[in-house]
């Protein structure tokens, strides 16, 4: 490799940096759900689960949203976790 390159081979390992940073600067807070809120959403997701429906979830986690669609394979009310098929034809 020529070293005319050599100054931007410097900065290349900033960029994962600034990514880092700009990761960090884009997290939101965690919303807050109302009680009737929370009851909709347990009611959305047993329905789902007893007629086999594909659904959307959105969820927060480490600062961030994210989505999954699937079909619900189990809910798990003790460890509050869900099991989401989301290989869906």
């Amino acid at each position: 490799m020529s070293s005319k390159w050599n100054p931007f081979n410097a900065v290349a390992p900033g960029g994962d940096m600034v990514k880092e940073v700009m990761k960090e600067k884009n997290k939101i807070k965690m919303p807050i759900l109302s009680e009737d809120q929370k009851m909709a959403i347990q009611e959305r997701l047993f329905e789902s689960f007893n007629n086999q429906e594909i659904i959307n979830i959105t969820y927060f986690k480490g600062g961030n949203m994210y989505s999954v669609e699937g079909i619900i394979e189990k809910i798990d009310i003790n460890t509050r976790k869900i099991v989401i098929n989301s290989d869906i034809s």
